[in-house]
Order: C-alpha cells, then sequence, then structure tokens
C-alpha cells in the first residue's frame, strides 16, 4: 500500500483547514445577512416620516379625573420634549366605566394613530358590568406608574396596628365597619385582598361604599372603623386628626410616607396598584408599537415627568415588553377576588 508522502499530507491538511474557514466566513455573512435583512424589514414597516400626522389620545373618562390628568400630562411631555414631533390631542369618551372607549379602541384596529390612556378598569369594568371587550382586545403599549391605598383610622381609634385589625376581623368579621369607594374599587380590592390573607371570605366584611370626600368624613366622624383611601390621605395623617397603619406598594415609600409600613413588612401579602398605562388599538404593526414604547421610556426619564410624578405622588412603575404577560396574571387575579365577592358579571 502507498504511503502519502509528509508534503502529500501537509498539503491535504492546508486544504482542510481553508475550506473549514471558508464555510466559517461564509455561516457569519450569511447570519449578518439575515441580521440586517431583519433590520431592514423593521425599518421598512415604520414609515420615515412616522407619526405624520397627529395623534388622538382617548380618555375613557369625563375630563378632570386621575386618568384624565394622567392622559394629559403624558401628552403634554411627550410634545414638549419633542420626543415625538406629531402633535397628541386629547379626546375624552366617557360612558360604562371606561367600556365605551375600549370599544372605540377595538373599532379602529390597525389605526397607529390612537391610543387609549386607562388604568385597572380594564380588567374590572368587564368582569364587573360584563362589557363585550377586554385588555385582550387591544394593543398594551406601556405601563407608566402606579398609585397605592392605605389604611386609615381616626387619631382616637383604639387600633393601632394593622394586627389590632387582623384580630378583631379574625374574631369577628362583619363586627368592623369600613370605609372606602365604590364597590369593586381598588379600596374595595385592597381590604378583600386583606381579608383573603386572614382565611376570611371578604363578602362577609361590612363594607361600605363612599363617593368623593365622603369616606374621609365617615372616618373622621367615627360613622366608620376603618377607612380605605389614596396617598391623598397623607394630608389629613399628618395634620394629626388620623393614623395610617399600612399601604399597599410591594415594599416602603419614600419622602412623606417612609414611616407608613406595607402590609408585606407587616406579614401580609397585599400588593395593591392602581396603575395607568398605554394602549393602542388590535392589529397595530409591530414597528409602530416599539416607537411608542420607546417613546415613553424616554419620556419617563426626563425631568419634566419627574417632576410630574412628585407633584401627584405617582410612583414609577415603567413596563413595556412585560406589560402584555402581567396583565394576564392581574385579570386572573382580579376575577377570582371579585367572584368571592360576588361582583362578576357573566357576558
Amino acid at each position: 500500500m502507498l504511503k502519502a508522502s509528509k508534503s502529500q499530507v501537509e498539503f491535504n491538511h492546508r486544504v482542510k483547514s481553508n475550506a473549514h474557514s471558508t464555510w466559517a466566513h461564509i455561516a457569519l455573512l450569511s447570519a449578518a445577512a439575515v441580521s440586517l435583512s431583519a433590520s431592514a424589514l423593521l425599518a421598512e414597516d415604520l414609515p420615515a416620516n412616522y407619526p405624520a400626522k397627529p395623534v388622538e389620545m382617548i380618555i375613557p373618562f369625563a375630563p378632570g379625573g386621575g386618568v384624565d390628568l394622567f392622559g394629559r400630562t403624558v401628552a403634554r411631555i411627550l410634545n414638549d420634549e419633542h420626543i415625538v414631533p406629531a402633535r397628541i390631542v386629547v379626546t375624552n369618551q366617557p360612558g360604562a366605566g371606561g367600556a365605551l372607549g375600549i370599544a372605540e379602541m377595538v373599532q379602529r384596529e390597525g389605526d397607529p394613530y390612537s391610543l387609549l390612556g386607562i388604568a385597572i378598569h380594564i380588567h374590572v369594568t368587564p368582569l364587573t358590568l360584563g362589557t363585550q371587550y377586554t385588555y385582550k382586545d387591544v394593543t398594551p403599549i406601556a405601563k407608566l406608574y402606579s398609585e397605592y391605598d392605605m389604611m386609615v383610622v381616626r387619631q382616637e381609634s383604639p387600633f393601632k396596628t394593622l394586627k389590632d385589625v387582623a384580630d378583631a376581623l379574625k374574631k369577628d368579621p362583619g363586627s368592623l365597619k369600613i370605609g372606602g369607594a365604590s364597590l369593586g374599587s381598588g379600596d374595595h380590592l385592597s381590604i378583600s385582598r386583606f381579608a383573603q390573607t386572614l382565611g376570611i371570605d371578604p363578602a362577609k366584611l361590612t363594607y361600605i361604599s363612599y363617593s368623593g370626600g365622603e369616606a374621609n368624613a365617615a372616618i373622621l366622624g367615627g360613622h366608620v372603623d376603618i377607612g380605605l383611601g389614596g396617598l391623598d390621605l397623607m394630608d389629613i395623617v399628618q395634620s394629626g386628626k388620623m393614623r395610617a397603619l399600612a399601604v399597599t406598594s410591594p415594599k416602603r415609600l419614600s419622602g412623606a410616607f417612609k414611616d407608613v409600613p406595607t402590609y408585606v413588612e407587616q406579614g401580609y401579602d397585599v400588593i395593591n396598584e392602581n396603575w395607568r398605562g398605554i394602549f393602542a388599538p388590535p392589529g397595530v404593526p409591530p414597528a409602530e408599537v416599539k416607537y411608542w414604547q420607546d417613546a415613553i421610556v424616554k419620556m419617563s426619564k426626563t425631568e419634566a415627568w419627574k417632576k410630574e410624578l412628585e407633584a401627584h405622588q405617582w410612583f414609577s412603575t415603567v413596563e413595556t415588553d412585560t406589560f402584555a404577560p402581567d396583565l394576564a396574571k392581574e385579570n386572573e387575579m382580579y376575577r377570582n377576588l371579585l367572584q368571592q365577592l360576588n361582583l362578576v358579571k357573566k357576558s
């Protein structure tokens, strides 16, 4: 049998080595080409002059409320900071707890010049009113910030801590009169979640709903034993007329709220946030969705936005990519809780 010479072996090795390098180089070029093609495709999907005309942001509530303030603040800063070149026009379309505004978004399928500013009503309204459209029927863009609830008592109350309230409720769930906003509101949901952690059926609580400032008067007048409300209650707490027992934030807040303990740190798994978020109609192209997500993240880093957060006691909880999956988990939580309260209406 013939044996290859040393020179032939070296030649064959060089050929194989060069071939391997060539194929590796081809593979690298192919990967780069795919990446460039994907980038080019995304760039082609987004028109060079987008947005080329005014954008309408629908607020599904009347002017002057919390969601209205949110929407107008976002629109103003996006324009004033030159983050979005086209004018953003805010339109109020109130009705049916936000359901009319959600339905309007659904009817504008594929329209990248329409936005919706809303809060947890996108969960609560379809569940409690049985309206047709839910968070699944629109396109999530971003969550921007959250507001939290506090449990308070009047200064003369015998309840000094959250544990005092827990002990009283475990002894007799219906013995305490609890005042807050409407049934199914953040106030109602936070005390109901607290009851769940105590092993109590939330439906057995004596919950009294109030509108406007009536709840504060009821707390101060001793007409209810416990009050639930937003962080604006801190003004009354600081005046010495009320005592704050807990806040529904995941961790202790700063500033004026630094001395208010959370439910969690006191051993009760209660976190309840009333967030504000932006949605688009269904079927809006991914490139336009990404445009608005990037714009909102950029806005959230401006000094103008940070000043608004501080002025209104809003706490930044910006989410974009994780917003959609979080909505699914959140909706299931609200469904279970509202079912226990017998507030879910079949559509």
